[in-house]
This record gives structure tokens, sequence and C-alpha cells, in this order.
């Protein structure tokens, strides 16, 4: 099949389908809370982590990777994933569910087709991230609880971000021995993985020390080092990803002490750690690159978006004290300055693409 050029508006209207999907994913957040409960719209707080997953996450990275492809039949994985989200809000929740796993199913090809053309090792890992994403929407599908499932769904923007940092660290030119040894973490973090549903404690630790040693080398390696010295977006994005790494570091501590239960304070704040901690840092730190190369629009840069970055990791510090000390105000107030840290975050976006438009 022949390569064509997307179109701006096309791949911006999956985008809108991607914030819906994290518009929607925030809502039964806060509605799985407690919250929200006078507001007539039915959003079930059961399916924030399928909506934030796939929804958002699958959509958004699903796109990214079809754009750099420019092949019709990649647009299927973000498609369905987008379909999905109609589904799962309006139709009927079995139906969403195989929807969001037949959509990574086709982003799983992308992944390996790319893994055909350019086969790098980072690519993949990338594909192992997408393969995670699609088992574990086959497992819930098919009726497996969440707290089986969410192992797998970790790994989709976990194992892509580590593929992503170790294919640009090339510029630093990390050592060979350095290189095996950070896919070395990786595969024991998969491995891990599918030991955790032979022996839940055993494989869990095994994930925590990997976590623990990738985010080590990746302070250590990463070109984050170096920019940070920059100005701009790029230095703005170099604090984003070592507070990611830091939030990684976090998790795999609390998480070699505590274990992962199948439910309760901890088991959210464990999760929150690295859904909220790192992954919405690694966004914060890409979006000046992902959404011009979407959507054709550059985004100014502002010391504004500082504010939300730190509201992000503040927010998230307040929460986590609030689920290790058994305290559901202080957790409730964490998740909602979580919310508002994000919504200004592409509040600010909007205003400052709209300014320049305009000017």
């Amino acid at each position: 099949m022949q390569a064509f050029r997307f179109s701006n508006k096309l791949l911006a209207g999956f985008m809108v389908f991607a914030a819906l999907g994290l518009l929607t994913g925030l809502y039964a957040g806060l509605a799985k809370l407690g919250f929200l409960e006078d507001v007539n719209v039915n959003i079930p707080g059961g399916i924030h982590g399928p909506l934030m997953i796939n929804a958002f996450l699958g959509t958004l990275i699903g796109l990214e990777r079809a754009a750099a492809l420019e092949k019709r039949w990649t647009l299927s994985g973000p498609f369905l994933m987008a379909l999905s989200v109609v589904f799962m809000l309006f139709v009927n929740l079995p139906y969403g569910s195989w929807l969001f796993t037949t959509g990574s199913f086709f982003i799983t090809l992308t992944l390996l087709y790319i893994c055909f053309i350019q086969p790098k090792i980072y690519h993949y890992i990338m594909a192992m991230g997408s393969t995670a994403l699609f088992i574990g929407n086959l497992l819930f599908a098919m009726g497996a609880p969440v707290f089986e499932v969410v192992i797998w769904w970790l790994g989709f923007p976990v194992l892509t971000i580590f593929g992503e940092r170790l294919e640009l660290n090339r510029i630093m030119r990390p050592p060979k021995k350095a290189q095996w040894a950070f896919v070395a973490f990786i595969f024991m973090w998969v491995l891990g993985t599918v030991l955790l549903h032979v022996n839940r404690v055993h494989g869990w630790h095994l994930v925590m020390v990997a976590t623990l040693a990738s985010a080590l080398w990746l302070i250590k390696y990463d070109i984050a080092r170096r920019t940070i010295k920059s100005v701009q977006w790029t230095r703005y994005s170099a604090w984003c990803l070592i507070s990611g790494f830091g939030w990684l570091i976090l998790t795999a501590v609390f998480g070699l002490i505590y274990g992962l239960p199948t439910a309760g304070p901890i088991y959210d704040a464990l999760l929150h750690m690295v859904f909220v901690g790192f992954v919405f840092s690694m966004i914060f730190a890409h979006a000046s690159v992902i959404i011009p190369s979407l959507s054709g629009k550059i985004i100014p840069w502002s010391r504004y978006f500082y504010l939300p970055l730190v509201l992000l990791h503040g927010s998230l510090f307040i929460r986590i004290a609030g689920d290790f000390l058994g305290l559901y105000e202080i957790r409730s107030i964490g998740s909602w300055i979580n919310v508002l840290a994000i919504l200004m975050f592409l509040i600010g976006i909007w205003v400052l693409i709209f300014k320049k438009n305009e000017s």
C-alpha cells in the first residue's frame, strides 16, 4: 500500500477523540472517588482506568505512530480506540471493551510493522508495550478483574516511554554495556509481569526491581541531564522528564516495601505514582513536539506551564500522603488538584495556540 500524506485536520480530529477520552476518564476518576453524584452524566467510575489507558493514551500513541508511517491501515487502531469511547459511554460496556481490544491489536500490528522495516531494539521495546496493552485489554474483555489486568495496562505507557527514551538517548552515546543493561532491565520488567500471574508477590518485586534499575539508568544517561541547562520548552521538558523518573524511583521503593494489594489506598497510591507522576510528566514533556507534529500548530512557550507541572507533583504528594495515612479528605483534595493541573495544562496549550493564530 502506498504511503500518502495525512492532513493535519484528519490527525487533529483524532486528537479531539483522545481529548474526549482524557476528559471522560478524569470525570470517571472523580466519580470513582464518590464525587459528582449530583451531576446528571452517566460515566461510571469503574471505567476510569480503561478510558485513560485506551481512549486517551491508546488513541494518542497509536495516532503518533500512524502519523509517522502515513499508511491508511495504521489509522485502524486509533479509529477503533476513538469509536470504543462512544460504545463504552453510550451503547454497551462489553462492546466497548472488545473495541479497545481490537484497537490495541491494530496498534500492536503497527508497532510490529515498524520493527519489520526498522529492526531496532527500541522499536521492539515499544512493540512490547503495545502487546502488553493488547493482552491487558483481552483479559479485561474476557472478564478478568482489574487488579490482574492493571499490570499489563501499566506496561503500555512504561515500556513505550522506555523505548522512546532509549531511541532519543542515542545522542548521549551511552556505553554498549549500559545500553544492554537497560534492555535487560526491561526484559526483567516483562518477566515479572508474566510471573505476577503465577506468584503475585515475587512477580511484583521483580517488576519493582526492574523499575528502580531503569529509573536510575535514565537519570544517569538520559539527555535531560544536558537539556536542563537549555531554555524554554527544552528546559521545561527536561524538568518534566527528571521529575517523572523520580516518581518511578518512589514507586519502586514503596512497591518493594508494601507489595501490590488488590485494592485499597496503597493500591491507589502505587498506580497513581506511575500513571500520574511518571506518565503525565512524560506527556507534559513531549506535548510541545507531539501536538505540532499532529496538528501543525506550534505551541508558543510560556513560563505558565511550570504552574500545572508544580501543581501536578504537589497534588500527587498530597494524594499519596492521604493514601498512606488513611486520610480520605486529604486524598480527595490531592485528586481534585491532580485533575485541575491536567486541565490547566490543556487549557494553556489551547489558549496560546489560539492567540498565535489570531496574531
